[in-house]
C-alpha cells in the first residue's frame, strides 16, 4: 500500500509538467491524439449490457497481439454466447493490428488505460470485467491493485522472464513483487521462466508452466494467402531477416554482398523490428550499391533487397522464406521469437543473443531445427552452406515443423486455467 501511495503521489507531482508538455507533444505528433484520448477513456465504446461473463484480454503491442490471437479465437469458439470479450492494446501499432486480427472475434476493442487512479477507475466501472487476462507484459500498479481490490481475478499468460530480466526484477523487488502478487495465476512459457519467477519470492502455487501461445497459433495470416505466389522475386532463393535491430543490417548486408557473387539468385528481405527505421535501413542498402524496394509498394521483383515496411505481415511472410534469420540476436537485444519461422518450415538461423527465448532456441538447436552463428563471419559461412544445399534447408525446415507440431496442445492448457475462474 505504501508503494502505491508513493506511486500516486509522484504522479500528482508530475501533473503540472504533463500539462505543459502534452500540448507540444501532440502538435509534434498529431497522430498520437487518438491513442492519448483512447487511453484516457474518451470515446470508450462497449456493449450496452453484459448478460454474460466479461473477459478482458490485454496485449501491449504488435508481438503480444499476435500471441493473443489463438487464445481469443478459442475463447470465442468455446464461449460464443457465454462470455463478452473485451480486448485492449496500449500502442497505436498494436491497436491497428488488433483491428485487423482481433476485432472480428471480440465484442469490443479499446485502448488500455493510462495507469492514473481515476482513469483506471473509469475503465473498470465501464468494462466491469469478471476476469482479466494479460498477455506477456505490461504491469501497472494502479490497474492490478484495483483489480485485486474489486476481487477481479487476474491471469498472466505467455509470461517470460530471462535471467537478465530476473536480475533487474530482483533489484527492484519492492516494486515488482507486489505487482506479480496481484495475479491469481502466473502462466509462464517455459520451466526456466517459471524458475526465474519463483526466484522473485512469488508463491509457488501461483506459478504454472503452460507453454507459448504461439505454438497453438490458428491465425489465418489474412494479410497474405500462402497459396498464392510469393510476393518476392520469382525463381530466387529468399533470405528473410526478421525483426532486425540497428547494427545487424550492416552485418547482414556485408554477408549478402559477398554471397551475391556466388549466388546471384539470392534475394534479401529485411524486416526492421521498428518500422520507423525503414528509411535508415533503406539508406544503408543503397550505400552498399544494392537496389531496394519497399514491400508496401509491391515492386520486389525488380530489386536486390526488399524492406518490409508494414505492421503485422512478418509472421505470414516467413511462409515464403527459404532461409530465415531471427533478428535481435547478433546484437545484445535478447532475440525474437523463432516460432513463426519454425511453423512455416523455413531454415532458421540466429545469433548468440537469444536470452529472451533461450529455452525455445536451445530446443530448436537440439532438434536440429536451427543453426547458431556467433558473428558476421559465421553468418556469412552459414548462409553460404544454406544457399548451397537444398537438402540442408529442407531438413532444417522439416525439423522445425515437427518441433512446433508436437506442441500444439498449449491452448488447451490455457483454457483449463481460464475455466477455473468462470
Amino acid at each position: 500500500m505504501t508503494m502505491r501511495l508513493l506511486y500516486n503521489l509522484l504522479q500528482l507531482l508530475m501533473v503540472p509538467l504533463f500539462v505543459i508538455i502534452v500540448p507540444f507533444y501532440l502538435i509534434a505528433r498529431p497522430e498520437k491524439t487518438a491513442v492519448l484520448s483512447g487511453r484516457l477513456g474518451f470515446g470508450l465504446k462497449l456493449p450496452e449490457r453484459h448478460d454474460s461473463h466479461v473477459i478482458w484480454i490485454h496485449a501491449l503491442s504488435v508481438g503480444e497481439v499476435t500471441s493473443a490471437l489463438p487464445l481469443v479465437q478459442q475463447l470465442r469458439a468455446e464461449k460464443a454466447n457465454l462470455a463478452t470479450l473485451v480486448f485492449s492494446a496500449s500502442t497505436a501499432s498494436g491497436h491497428q493490428l488488433a483491428e485487423r486480427l482481433i476485432q472480428p472475434h471480440v465484442d469490443a476493442l479499446i485502448f488500455y488505460p493510462f495507469d492514473i487512479f481515476f482513469v483506471v477507475k473509469r475503465f473498470l466501472n465501464r468494462v466491469k470485467p469478471d476476469l482479466f487476462i494479460l498477455i506477456e507484459t505490461d504491469f501497472w500498479p494502479n490497474f492490478l491493485m484495483s483489480l485485486s481490490a474489486r476481487a477481479i481475478p487476474a491471469l498472466l499468460f505467455n509470461g517470460r522472464i530471462s535471467s537478465r530480466s530476473s536480475r533487474n526484477y530482483r533489484r527492484f523487488g519492492f516494486f515488482f513483487k507486489p505487482l506479480f502478487d496481484q495475479f491469481q495465476v502466473l502462466g509462464m512459457q517455459t520451466v526456466s521462466d517459471s524458475k526465474n519467477m519463483a526466484s522473485l519470492g512469488i508463491a509457488s502455487e501461483k506459478i504454472v508452466t503452460i507453454g507459448n501461445l504461439k505454438f497453438s497459433s490458428i491465425m489465418s495470416d489474412s494479410s497474405i494467402d500462402p497459396g498464392k505466389a510469393s510476393p518476392f522475386p520469382a525463381n530466387k532463393l529468399t533470405l528473410l531477416c526478421g525483426s532486425t535491430h540497428d547494427g545487424e543490417e550492416n552485418l547482414i548486408l556485408q554477408a549478402y554482398v559477398e554471397l551475391l557473387k556466388k549466388y546471384p539468385q539470392l534475394h534479401l528481405v529485411l524486416a526492421p523490428r521498428h518500422i520507423k527505421r525503414c528509411a535508415q535501413v533503406e539508406d544503408l542498402v543503397q550505400r552498399n550499391k544494392l537496389s531496394v524496394a519497399r514491400y508496401s509498394q509491391n515492386s520486389a521483383s525488380t530489386c536486390d533487397v526488399t524492406i518490409v515496411d508494414t505492421i503485422g505481415d512478418l509472421s505470414a511472410l516467413y511462409a515464403f522464406a527459404d532461409i530465415s534469420f531471427i533478428g535481435g540476436s547478433l546484437v545484445d537485444e535478447g532475440g525474437h521469437n523463432p516460432l513463426e519461422a519454425a511453423r512455416h518450415g523455413s531454415a532458421i538461423l540466429f545469433g548468440t543473443h537469444m536470452e529472451d527465448f533461450s529455452e525455445i532456441s536451445q530446443d530448436l538447436l537440439a532438434a536440429q531445427a536451427a543453426l547458431e552463428v556467433v558473428d558476421g563471419s559465421a553468418l556469412h559461412r552459414t548462409l553460404d552452406r544454406l544457399a548451397a544445399s537444398d537438402q540442408l534447408r529442407q531438413d532444417l525446415g522439416q525439423n522445425a515443423r515437427n518441433y512446433t507440431a508436437s506442441r500444439t496442445s498449449v491452448i488447451a492448457h490455457h483454457m483449463e486455467v481460464i475455466k477455473q475462474y468462470l
